[in-house]
């Protein structure tokens, strides 16, 4: 079953420019990692690793994260002097954004839910109609 971190994720890179395969087995284990726990499941992961080849450009590697957690879309985009650093910002920051998520859908859950159990709710009722 998908989004529930018993089997391996498949993740579909896209690399332009210079990326090495280190890099792209790197970026696999920290987005592996960031999303063992989803709190939905993961219908696609998508990463793309870019080398910008302008040495004006500071940070020149680029990385850019797509996960659709069950249809909702979470993206997260880093860029660092050097490869490592720009997939460590990214993972970060995906695993930021799931979180969020993952507090929200769960406010959301509680909120309908309702915080009295129904049988309760009919006890306190039938003693005001009793008095």
């Amino acid at each position: 079953m998908p989004g529930t971190g018993q089997e391996e994720l498949d993740i579909q890179f896209t690399t332009v420019n210079d990326v090495s395969p280190a890099d792209i087995e790197r970026a696999r284990e920290a987005i592996g990692r960031a999303l063992v726990h989803p709190p939905r499941p993961i219908l696609y992961a998508k990463v793309t690793l870019n080398r910008l080849r302008d040495p004006a450009v500071p940070n020149p590697n680029l990385v850019s994260v797509r996960v659709d957690l069950n249809g909702r879309p979470v993206n997260a985009y880093a860029a660092g002097a050097t490869m490592p650093e720009a997939i460590g910002l990214a993972t970060a920051r995906l695993r930021a954004r799931v979180n969020h998520l993952a507090g929200y859908w769960e406010a959301r859950r509680r909120r309908y839910r309702g915080t009295a159990p129904a049988s309760r709710l009919h006890d306190e009722t039938k003693e005001l109609h009793d008095a």
